[in-house]
């Protein structure tokens, strides 16, 4: 079996990194002050019920968040789940009814939205563009490419829409890009020898870590041509990625690795976007990776709906 990244959770360190970022929302809306437009009318007695409802297609992602931001502010309200994290929603659903103090619901309406949207919206372009690779044996991985701070809620977020994570930080994979290889090349004034550096990486993390350890870690190269590929493919990292390869040279790619070292996966990238991901899958590759899964998704639209 292929070596894989580690797979967000939703464990101790997703909901340490969204305690942190609920106490940023509630600074940046509340400062030091308070929320005068509720308070100046809403009585402290005041109940009601809100239901949070989806006003277009999508995938819910999120949902626990909502409970970390009731606990954390300490409100004064009930949440009831009608879909869990990863189901598909159509328009009308009632994703999550709240229940309690007026003044707690108006309050944190647009910090739960905020959210809400943001995470349904990663969750729900990563279905689709996992339509698009349907019938082939391609993966649809995430990036680095996150927002500071989010990055572990929206990997989440990925996974909810049924895709795979890359590697969340640095410190979990090497992977050696090409600004790496410029680097190397013009400090020893040799061209970087892709075949020779998988073994002295592999050293050292056996070296830094142990053993066990240091052969557990994914060793990445990028390659941008054919000759690269030929040059790395025996010392057998465990991935390459093919940086803006066209659809024939990845299937050139393809063959190559499967003629010469058939257990280093092919991790396509660059270029992905919509309209390109179902030819780049037909070509044969294991994985591709689409920064846009994060950095370019749009907020799904939803409802904060009094009853």
């Amino acid at each position: 079996m292929p070596k894989e990244f580690h797979q967000v959770a939703w464990d101790d360190l997703l909901q340490d990194d969204c305690r942190r970022l609920i106490a940023l929302a509630v600074r940046e809306d509340l400062g030091r002050e308070h929320d005068w437009s509720t308070l100046s009318i809403v009585p402290e007695s005041a109940t009601g019920e809100v239901r949070i409802v989806a006003r277009q297609e999508g995938v819910l992602a999120g949902g626990k968040v909502v409970d970390l931001i009731i606990q954390d502010l300490e409100l004064d309200v009930t949440a009831t789940h009608h879909f869990a994290d990863g189901a598909v929603i159509v328009p009308g659903d009632v994703l999550i009814t709240l229940q309690g103090s007026v003044r707690d619901l108006l309050t944190t309406e647009r910090i739960v939205l905020n959210f809400l949207g943001r995470l349904v919206g990663i969750a729900t372009l990563t279905r689709t563009y996992l339509q698009e690779v349907q019938g082939t044996a391609a993966k649809v991985y995430d990036t680095r490419k996150t927002t500071p701070g989010w990055r572990r809620l929206e990997k989440y977020a990925v996974q909810c829409g049924g895709g795979t994570n890359h590697r969340t930080g640095l410190y979990e994979a090497v992977m050696l890009k090409d600004n790496h290889l410029a680097w190397y090349t013009e400090a020893t004034g040799k061209a970087a020898q892709l075949g020779d550096l998988v073994p002295i990486v592999r050293q050292f993390l056996i070296d830094q870590l142990g053993e066990q350890e240091g052969q557990k870690r994914i060793i990445e190269i990028e390659v941008d041509r054919l000759e690269q590929l030929r040059e790395v493919l025996p010392s057998q990292p465990d991935i390459v990625l093919l940086d803006n390869m066209d659809c024939e040279t990845l299937s050139a790619a393809v063959a190559l690795r499967n003629e010469s070292a058939p257990n280093v996966q092919l991790e396509a990238s660059g270029g992905v976007n919509l309209n390109t991901i179902g030819a780049i899958a037909q070509t044969g590759v294991d994985r591709i990776s689409v920064g846009a899964l994060t950095h370019s998704a749009v907020n799904v639209d939803l409802g904060y709906d009094w009853v």
